[in-house]
C-alpha cells in the first residue's frame, strides 16, 4: 500500500463518489460539496488507524454502515487492502438469495484470487457464487455449465488468461444467448507489469456491459462501487 491509512481511506471514499457521480445518483453540486468535506474531515485519521489495528474487526464509517479492513489477492500473490461493506441487502420479498455463475480460466493464480475476492465482494448483497473453469470440450460437462448459465440470475466473467482459450467466451456467448444480466471483466494491464496471455472480448460482443481493469485491486474497487447500481438496473434488488 502507498501512503498512509488515512490517504488510503480518504481515496477510497473520494472513488466511491466519483462512482456515484458517474452512474448518475448524484449531480455535480453534491460531488464537490462531499469532496469537499471529505478532505476537511477530521475523523478520517481515527477511522482509518482503527480499521488497519482492528482488521478484520468491523469498524462503523460515516455513510457506509459497519464495514472492515480486509486483504485481497493479485494473481501473482500480492495482497491490497481493501474496504468490505458489512450491510447485507435482504432479497426482495418472495425471493431466495441471488445465484451468480462465474466464468474464468482455470488456473491456480487466477482462480484463487478471483474467487476469494469476489465472496467478500458479493457476499453483502445476498449473492451466491457458482463457479465454472471446466473443458467445456466433453458433451456433458458443456450441457452442464449451459444449466448453470439458465439457472443463474447473473453472470461475471473475467478473460484474464485467455489468449487461445475460448471456455470463457464461450459462455459469454451462452449467457448472452439467453439474456442474462452479465458482468465482463476485460483485463487491459498496464505497461510492463501487464500479465500476458489474455485476449480480448471479441468485437460481437463489445456492445456489452464490460469492465475494463488493469489490476484485481482495481477491478474489486469498480465492481463495490457499481455492483449496486447493475443490481438495481436490472431489478435484482
Amino acid at each position: 500500500m502507498s501512503g498512509s491509512p488515512e490517504a488510503f481511506l480518504h481515496r477510497f471514499l473520494a472513488g466511491f463518489l466519483e462512482s456515484q457521480l458517474v452512474s448518475g445518483l448524484i449531480n455535480t453540486e453534491h460531488y464537490y460539496n462531499n469532496l469537499n468535506l471529505l478532505g476537511k474531515s477530521t475523523w478520517l485519521a481515527s477511522i482509518s488507524q482503527q480499521l488497519f489495528a482492528s482488521s478484520p474487526k468491523p469498524v462503523f464509517v460515516r455513510g457506509h454502515g459497519r464495514v472492515r479492513l480486509v486483504f485481497l489477492r493479485e494473481p501473482d500473490g500480492r495482497t491490497f487492502p481493501f474496504i468490505q461493506g458489512l450491510t447485507k441487502n435482504k432479497p426482495r420479498e418472495g425471493r431466495t438469495k441471488l445465484t451468480c455463475f462465474v466464468g474464468h480460466r482455470f488456473v491456480a493464480g487466477i482462480e484463487q484470487a478471483l474467487r476469494f475476492n469476489l465472496v467478500h465482494l458479493f457476499e453483502p448483497h445476498q449473492i451466491t457464487l457458482r463457479w465454472s473453469g471446466f473443458d467445456l470440450s466433453a458433451k456433458e460437462i458443456f450441457e452442464g455449465i449451459v444449466a448453470q448459465i439458465r439457472n443463474a440470475d447473473l453472470c461475471l466473467f473475467d478473460n484474464l488468461g485467455t489468449l487461445n482459450r475460448p471456455n470463457v467466451y464461450i459462455e459469454i456467448g451462452i449467457a448472452h444467448a439467453l439474456g442474462k444480466p452479465m458482468l465482463v471483466c476485460e483485463y487491459v494491464g498496464t505497461g510492463r507489469k501487464k500479465i500476458p496471455d489474455t485476449g480480448s472480448v471479441p468485437s460481437d460482443l463489445q456492445g456489452l456491459l464490460r469492465i475494463t481493469y488493469q489490476s484485481y485491486e482495481d477491478l474489486s474497487r469498480k465492481l463495490y462501487f457499481g455492483l449496486p447500481l447493475f443490481l438495481e438496473r436490472h431489478r435484482l434488488l
